[in-house]
């Protein structure tokens, strides 16, 4: 079955339950717009389990990848949000276990057949001539660790850093590589459409991309703020939320007067959930005043930002002077 969500005549709108029967039968594009619609709510959960920093990045691309294999076994279309969102929760808690070097055996989300060659699992993945493409298009170290990695029988980093003869550390670098560029891919499958929900999107990211550039270089704070509801949710971290847009403003007025500038390096959105990867530029004679980076993940509901959840990056250790 192969859904037609991308041309440019129609302006309807595939669900999400649409979107996975086609990749189920094989739409690659389809499946590329399904993770496209839940990368940034999916990324929202990720940096709540696993904080500021690559590993939840890593945990996304992690169930892409087994969505891309696993896609054809999903017995329910309409359940497959969740779905996503519970191979997700098991990529995170093994990246949580392996902090702390405990010993990945059970829950594995996405354990093969040991019996089966690679081949073999290969035919039955349902856009198994995509995968082929793609694997074929990465740098033959990726190319030959993923293919053991996610088509084989080696489920530890210690068996495939035997096998090819390298240290741990390359082979954790070489899968991390290799997710990256094969979800980079995959999401390219859907730059082929351009719906409604994508033009949304882009505009979402415009606006975000504007209000702080209107806040770092004019100062437009009440632009700023009134997209925010005056009883916002406020989260740090793992901390409780605190209640109210005053407390936002205190923290944009302090850094504002500290002349501290956010700005954003990378905005994912989709649904009612944006994503605003960003840096803090500290002025020179206070160069600790902020941490160097940020993650903000803001849920909308009704025309208006209802909840912030702010992720700060570790604080660089200071160099006394002597």
């Amino acid at each position: 079955m192969h859904l037609k969500p991308m041309g440019y005549e129609t302006h309807i709108v595939p669900s999400d339950a649409e979107l996975a029967l086609a990749a189920r039968g094989g739409d690659c594009g389809c499946l590329g717009l399904l993770l496209e619609r839940h990368r940034a709510r999916l990324y929202a959960i990720a940096l709540n389990m696993l904080g500021y920093g690559s590993d939840a990045e890593d945990a996304v691309h992690e169930t892409f990848l087994i969505a891309l294999r696993r896609i054809g076994e999903l017995k329910d279309p309409q359940a497959v949000g969740g779905w996503l969102r519970t191979v997700l929760h098991r990529c995170c808690l093994q990246q949580l276990r392996r902090r702390r070097r405990e010993i990945l055996t059970a829950d594995i989300p996405d354990r093969p057949d040991e019996r089966a060659s690679i081949e073999e699992r290969l035919e039955k993945v349902a856009l198994r001539e995509w995968v082929w493409d793609a694997l074929r298009k990465l740098p033959e170290p990726l190319q030959a660790t993923a293919m053991l990695r996610y088509f084989g029988s080696y489920q530890s980093y210690e068996e495939l850093a035997a096998i090819l003869g390298v240290p741990i550390g390359t082979v954790r670098s070489r899968l991390s590589q290799a997710k990256r560029k094969l979800a980079e891919m995959l999401l390219e499958t859907a730059g082929l459409a351009d719906t409604e929900a994508r033009s949304q999107s882009r505009e979402r990211q415009r606006f975000y991309s504007e209000i702080f550039n209107g806040l770092n270089q004019h100062g437009e704070r009440d632009r700023f703020l009134g997209h925010f509801a005056e009883d916002l949710h406020l989260v740090r971290g793992t901390s409780k939320p605190v209640l109210g847009r005053s407390f936002l403003a205190w923290e944009v007025d302090a850094d504002t007067e500290a002349g501290v500038r956010l700005e954003p390096q990378r905005i994912l959105s989709a649904s009612q959930v944006t994503v605003i990867e960003g840096l803090f530029v500290n002025p020179p004679e206070d160069p600790f005043h902020c941490p160097p980076g940020v993650v903000l993940v803001i849920f909308q509901r009704d025309g208006k930002a209802r909840r912030l959840h702010l992720h700060l990056s570790p604080r660089p250790p200071r160099i006394e002077d002597d």
